[in-house]
Order: C-alpha cells, then structure tokens, then sequence
C-alpha cells in the first residue's frame, strides 16, 4: 500500500502542486480495500434527516478514498471501484449514492469512474488572493438584522442547486438554515449583503481561516478561507451584482492575510460554473458522484 500511496502522491503533485493530503490513506472506521496496483478506504456516511447537512448531501453515502499507481492509473482505480462496489451493501429503499473525490488535473484515471456510470457532480476551486482596496457602494456587512433577508436567500440557493441532484430541500430546511445563519454564520464568519433600492437582492458567505481548516487540508498553500455560499436573485443577475459580492469578500478576505480562497460549486448548475472561472477560480478536486435511488 505505501508504494501505491507514494507513486500516486507522485503523479498527482506533477499534475497540481495545489493539491495536498494525496500522500495518505487515513480514515476514521474506514474498511480498507486494496487491489493491483490500488488501495482505497471505503465509508459509509449516515446524515441526520434533520440536520443542516441534510440540506446539502443525500441522507446515505458511500465513500471511496482511493490510491492508484502504475503504467494505467485507469485500469487500477477501475478494478479499486469494481471491488468496493462488488461489497456494497445498499438500502433499496434509503436514498443513497457513491461519491468519490478525485484531483480535478490528474486525467489519466477518471474514465474509469465515467464507465461506471459516475458523472463529476461539484468541484472544489482555489484562486490566489491579492490585497487590494475594493470599494461596491451597494454592497455591506451583514449584521443581526440581516437574518430574515439573508436566510430567504439561502433557501433559494438551496432550491435552485436542488435541481442538479446532490441537494435537498427537506422538512427541515428552513429551521436549520435560520439556526445556522443566527448561531454561526452572522457571529462567528464574513457575510455581506448587497443592495439595491434599500432591499436585499444577494449575499455571499466567507468561512475564514479559523473556521476553514477542513478545506485548507486539501491545498498545499495558505492561508486558506472558504467561499461558502452566494445568491443573486434572478431580476438582477448580469447586472455585475455578482462580481461586486465576489470582489468584496476577495478584497476583505485579503486585507486580513488570506492568500487562497476556495469553493465549492455545482458543474452542471450553468450560472455558477463559468462565473466562478470568470473571477479567477479553477478545479482542484472534483466530486464524482452516482445515485443509486
């Protein structure tokens, strides 16, 4: 196992050098699985109907962290998912799905995921920051009295990325997004709202680095924050709402020392996936994901 976990490292630094953790295979009550040329760590991932997380993930998710080496980098993960999915022990009736993350520049491999009938789902972007002075009359910091605005927005987030099959709108939803946005997001991380004529028309959301040290494990660089949400509703769009959101966060973020920020976005959604590479972000890993109800 350690020769797979050095020759992929290996591989995967000269396709990105962005890209960190490539050099281990550690997982909490992980089941390991190993193949020719190939290891991985299988888990099984059971999500609380009524959590914040459940908004944003299937309730049930098998997970493959996996390793390949040798002359076909596709032949070896091939047979690493033939064996893991071979041992799958799948709830017919739970909602369920298989995801497996993969360095979004290391190519060689990921026939073998598109085959199987795995399609890349979201991707993790990085781009650097520079400091500079940002100045977007429409657009503030959100305080308190921002949270009925702030989280009618986040719900149409969710609605919206709900559409391209990862996300959910549950029971729930609405209660946790206001618990989260008031216990954590407008007290312990970076939100700002813009506006126009006195209303709210977007948001964007900033994790930063005290928060985001799950996100920084997966970039060789940093300081790391994470862009973690952002909405413009739709009357305004393409009207550079967006940018100035996008431009206020960069800005702030690196006037208190950022140097990298990160994301995550949905690649069919067609708003976000050419806007996000507008503002200079690019793959660093990607999600590849299939449902299997």
């Amino acid at each position: 196992m350690d020769d797979v976990i050095r020759d992929h490292a290996a591989r995967v630094r000269a396709a990105d050098p962005l890209v960190a953790g490539q050099d281990e295979l550690a997982e909490p009550n992980a089941a390991p699985i190993e193949t020719r040329a190939a290891a991985g760590l299988a888990t099984v991932d059971r999500i609380d109907p009524g959590s914040m997380r459940a908004s944003w993930s299937p309730l049930l998710v098998h997970r493959l962290q996996a390793r390949v080496s040798g002359p076909d980098p596709e032949a070896a993960l091939g047979g690493l998912l033939d064996r893991w999915t071979a041992g799958l022990r799948l709830d017919r009736w739970a909602e369920q799905a298989l995801a497996v993350t993969w360095p979004s520049r290391d190519t060689a491999p990921v026939r073998a995921l598109a085959v199987r009938g795995f399609a890349p789902i979201a991707v993790a972007g990085v781009r650097r920051l520079r400091e500079r002075t940002v100045s977007a009359p429409s657009v503030r910091r959100a305080g308190e009295g921002d949270l009925a605005g702030v989280a009618r927005m986040y719900e149409r987030l969710l609605a919206y990325e709900a559409q391209f099959g990862w996300v959910s709108v549950r029971a729930s939803t609405s209660a946790r997004i206001r618990e989260f946005l008031a216990t954590e997001v407008l007290s312990l991380e970076w939100c700002w709202i813009a506006e126009l004529d006195g209303e709210p028309v977007g948001c964007v959301i900033v994790q930063p680095p005290a928060r985001s040290s799950w996100m920084a494990r997966t970039v060789s660089v940093g300081p790391v924050a994470y862009l973690s949400a952002m909405y413009v509703e739709p009357h305004v769009r393409g009207q550079g709402v967006s940018a100035a959101l996008a431009a206020v966060a960069h800005g702030y973020a690196a006037a208190q020392g950022v140097t990298w920020m990160t994301l995550h976005h949905a690649l069919p959604n067609p708003l976000s996936t050419p806007f996000w590479a507008r503002q200079g972000y690019r793959p660093l890993i990607t999600q590849w994901a299939r449902h299997e109800r």
